[in-house]
């Protein structure tokens, strides 16, 4: 009886170890998309405060923001956000 009872508490110990391991890969995946936003939201003040007259730096400076957006026939419009950790210091150059 003791030993039945220590395999179903070692089952539950290894079951709960993989959900500790997921969880935890869970937050870390929460929290890098956090911090992407985050930067990305700077990016974005950033840019707004820029009084940019040529339209080709303009146009760079947002490709560098935005990887594509989508108008869909019904006036849908669809935009992809470039929230790669890389951005903050590539845009902070232009």
């Amino acid at each position: 009886m003791f030993k039945q009872q220590s395999e179903r508490i070692s089952i539950q110990l290894q079951e709960l170890a993989t959900k500790k391991v997921g969880l935890q890969s869970a937050l870390a995946t929460k929290k890098d998309h956090s911090e992407q936003l985050q930067a990305f939201k700077k990016e974005i003040e950033c840019f707004a405060d820029k009084d940019i007259e040529d339209e080709n730096i303009l146009k760079q400076d947002l490709q560098k923001l935005l990887n594509k957006i989508e108008v869909f026939e019904e006036g849908k419009i669809k935009i992809d956000y470039n929230l790669s950790p890389a951005l903050s210091s590539s845009l902070g150059t232009v």
